[in-house]
């Protein structure tokens, strides 16, 4: 997993596959790729593979991962269902953290503060970055999770890249594809955040 001699860092990402998330998902691929990082997410895959296989596969490299656990609600389609994979996706990372000489670095966002003390009470003393739904808030908690990073992009940085990545998205559902959450579309947005990122954020093109 090397590149011009360079190891990579990956940066798995977590977030519901739904398009009122859709802002939030181009923020985290924006706010890895600012931080030098490579945005990973178990998007939808044209291949046969075991769905879990590709998640276990992405996560346990990954040097960290971001985890929105902002949608507690509980569907309205029979029968009426929470939402438990990004929860169980949370799990698996704090499992691979604990692996010996394993080095990653799990972070919980939510929309609502001391929520996952009561969802989640195992992760005691863990707190969720808390932000209000608006992708200046999340990647101000971003770059507060990520502070001990090599590279440390601005706020306009960050804003800068996000805004290329989500003008990218929209192109992509203008011509070909509605859904985001797809492996072309994925590819696409991460090339953009990265290449932008090298332009705007000096210790990157160092």
């Amino acid at each position: 997993m090397t590149t011009s001699g360079s190891k990579q860092r990956f940066a798995f990402i977590n977030v519901p596959y739904a398009k009122r998330y859709e802002r939030i998902y181009l923020v985290f691929i924006a706010g890895a790729a600012a931080h030098g990082l490579v945005p990973t997410a178990a998007v939808h895959d044209p291949s046969s593979r075991f769905q879990l296989d590709r998640i276990c596969d992405l996560i346990d490299p990954a040097s960290c991962s971001f985890h929105d656990l902002s949608w507690m609600t509980i569907d309205s389609k029979a029968p009426r269902t929470p939402r438990l994979n990004m929860a169980f996706e949370l799990g698996l990372a704090v499992a691979f953290s604990r692996k010996a000489r394993r080095e990653h670095s799990w972070f919980v966002f939510d929309r609502a503060p001391y929520r996952l003390q009561k969802a989640l009470s195992d992760l005691g003393g863990v707190r969720a970055r808390v932000y209000d739904g608006t992708p200046t808030a999340l990647l101000r908690e971003l770059m507060s999770a990520l502070q001990r990073e090599k590279h440390r992009p601005t706020l306009d940085n960050l804003m800068t890249i996000y805004e290329a990545v989500a003008k990218v998205a929209r192109r992509i559902k203008r011509t070909y594809s509605r859904d985001l959450f797809d492996t072309r579309p994925f590819d696409e947005l991460r090339f953009v955040a990265t290449e932008t990122a090298k332009d705007n954020v000096a210790s990157l093109r160092t």
